[in-house]
């Protein structure tokens, strides 16, 4: 509730780098293109979101790697790897499993009628272990090319704050990798989310 108030009472553009994201928000209000109550929102939903998928995407990798040891010794080995370890860890982990759509004309999907008005469930964590698309889907690998993963959506609808957890976790592993040889599980409890996946705790060791 904190953050929500802070985006609808406290966040004003004059607090806002000139022709960021969010300035532009507030420059689309002033136009009439959409309201002020619209602008503070897109700016929630901005940031929001980025909490608990990035937490879980941190967590989940470090939680891969303790239960893969080698891949973390390839990635030691070869930093350049990181930023396609961290699509693997996307794609195996997706920390968004689902997303819902409104259907904006009648149309069929494999053989599906999906209506007009109706809502269809995209299944990100699905679409990433489809055995049609990935070749033995089930095994982390950090050597897969795994860059068309969908855990944050594609196209028009790719998340637009991904840059920002890919920065986050990529400064985080190369820091990992040159301190660290490996991980151990000390207490792991996954999260319960109709829509997220991700670990509620994790603690480790490392080595």
């Amino acid at each position: 509730m904190g953050l929500v108030n802070y985006a609808f009472t406290k966040i004003e553009p004059s607090a806002l780098k000139p022709d960021s994201w969010a300035a532009m928000a507030f420059e689309a209000a002033e136009r009439g293109e959409i309201t002020l109550q619209q602008a503070r929102g897109l700016i929630l939903d901005y940031v929001g979101p980025s909490l608990d998928t990035t937490i879980f995407a941190i967590s989940s990798a470090i939680w891969l790697f303790a239960l893969h040891p080698k891949q973390w010794t390839l990635l030691c080995e070869n930093p350049a790897s990181i930023p396609g370890a961290i699509n693997e860890v996307l794609r195996i982990e997706s920390p968004i499993q689902t997303f819902s759509r409104y259907v904006t004309r009648d149309t069929e999907v494999d053989g599906v009628a999906l209506p007009q008005g109706s809502r269809a469930l995209v299944m990100y964590g699905s679409a990433n272990r489809d055995e049609r698309k990935w070749q033995e889907p089930k095994p982390f690998d950090i050597q897969r090319k795994a860059a068309e993963q969908l855990a944050f959506g594609h196209g028009e609808h790719l998340c637009v704050g991904l840059p920002l957890p890919r920065l986050e976790i990529r400064a985080l592993l190369a820091a990992l990798a040159r301190r660290v040889k490996r991980f151990e599980i000390l207490e792991l409890n996954r999260g319960i989310n109709n829509t997220l996946r991700g670990l509620e705790t994790l603690k480790m060791a490392v080595r």
